[in-house]
């Protein structure tokens, strides 16, 4: 992939095995993403819930499309995996 976008990907580190499984997917995958804490930090909990209109994690975000849950068939055609 020589294209450049930016990937987010919405989680928390506690009780969250679905972050879990979407973290070891992105990983399986070598797709660099930015991993952002909506309990550590609160504005990011601010950002998922203002601009991507979602109270659950993980939300992974492509280029400012969002899937919200580990839907895998979903991450595969937003990342083109």
């Amino acid at each position: 992939m020589s294209e450049s976008r930016t990937i987010v990907l919405y989680t928390k580190k506690e009780n969250c095995p679905d972050c879990e499984v979407a973290k070891r997917f992105l990983a399986d995958h070598n797709i660099g993403y930015e991993s952002r804490d909506v309990v550590e930090e609160r504005e990011y909990m601010l950002e998922l819930v203002q601009q991507y209109r979602s109270m659950s994690v993980p939300t992974l975000v492509v280029d400012g499309q969002a899937v919200i849950g580990f839907k895998q068939d979903e991450y595969k055609e937003l990342l083109g995996v």
